[in-house]
């Protein structure tokens, strides 16, 4: 089998050098205008494309089995396009601003499997969801809280940039979607801004982002759903004065860059079904041994243990397949699940 990872950026070299890693039979070329850092395997090379042309991400698509998307949001809907026009298997990490499910009747159409937002959250927090919601029915009130900070709280902004900062920016200003007594509706980024408890961590805070993505189409019936970033306390009123004076990415760059990047991923997914709760969490932190952060231990590794389930034929069903429709497949959601805890990635009443 071909592979081909379009973009070998932070994710996207972790993600081919896992899959060439587990995927021995395999192929795996990483496409990109600059070389990335890539350990020497006999399975596993670059090769030089401007993957902004989304022609040249058809071409290329058409000429191997199983694509993996890991561009920029920006260009993550064209890759989309492209693996349609190209009738090629998908699956995609890019935060894209676009609805991927609008892609539905043209992804069947062409006979393909696109899977998107297989990262962290989206994707971590959907699986989660969806396998949760076809064991018990649809829940009465869904909350995904997850976020990614400086394993050091007294760092400043208690933050360490492990992600696009353009991509960060974009969830600090864009309206969040979140479903209320039934009804999709839009608030404003930092509101809903709460303190809560993390088991193993300790206090944090807790606001709106728009993260819940496809889960307002595919869960209908939930009356109460958001998602909320989370940081350490304090953070948003740090944040909101160099957003509005267009100062926080220089900020940011300054002060948030440290070497080694040791970082702390926490995923909390809390749901009800009338008295009935139930949790499923996950805490990772920055690996020294091997220098990965926990946000590319959380985003890469699912990525790269979706495209094999894909690569596997374990993903059946055409069409737009997100998470939380492929978690309800037990054989499915439990290889992502036993991957992900080979890799260190452990969950708590998954």
């Amino acid at each position: 089998m071909k592979i081909l990872v379009l973009g070998g950026g932070a994710q996207g070299r972790v993600i081919a050098r896992d899959l060439a890693r587990s995927l021995r039979d395999a192929h795996v070329r990483v496409a990109d205008l600059t070389q990335p850092t890539l350990p020497t395997l006999p399975n596993l090379e670059w090769i030089e494309a401007d993957l902004a042309d989304t022609a040249t991400i058809t071409r290329l698509l058409h000429d191997h089995d199983l694509g993996v998307g890991a561009l920029p949001s920006r260009l993550g809907f064209g890759a989309m396009k492209a693996a349609i026009e190209a009738k090629r298997d998908l699956v995609d990490v890019s935060f894209c601003a676009e609805n991927p499910l609008t892609l539905e009747t043209a992804a069947r159409a062409a006979g393909i499997t696109i899977a998107p937002d297989c990262g962290l959250a989206p994707g971590l927090s959907h699986l989660m969801v969806g396998h949760q919601a076809a064991r018990h029915g649809t829940p009465d009130e869904v909350l995904i809280m997850v976020g990614g900070v400086a394993e050091d709280a007294t760092r400043p902004f208690g933050y360490v940039i492990s992600w696009s900062l353009d991509d960060l920016l974009e969830e600090y200003v864009r309206p969040a979607r979140i479903i209320r007594g039934g009804t999709p509706t839009e608030v404003p980024a930092f509101s809903g801004l709460e303190r809560i408890k993390i088991d193993g961590v300790g206090e944090m805070e807790a606001f709106y982002s728009d993260g819940l993505r496809t889960l307002i189409e595919t869960l209908p019936g939930v009356r109460e759903m958001g998602e909320k970033t989370l940081r350490w306390p304090g953070h948003a009123d740090a944040v909101k004065p160099l957003i509005a004076s267009g100062r926080l990415l220089d900020e940011l760059r300054r002060h948030c860059l440290p070497n080694p990047p040791r970082d702390l991923v926490v995923l909390d997914v809390r749901l009800r079904w009338g008295d009935t709760r139930r949790e499923v969490s996950m805490v990772d932190r920055y690996d020294a041994k091997t220098g990965m952060t926990a946000m590319s231990r959380t985003t890469a590794f699912t990525t790269s243990v979706v495209a094999q389930l894909a690569a596997r034929g374990g993903i059946k069903e055409k069409g737009i397949q997100p998470l939380e429709r492929i978690a309800r497949d037990d054989k499915a959601y439990g290889f992502i699940l036993a991957e992900m805890e080979s890799r260190g990635v452990r969950f708590k009443g998954a």
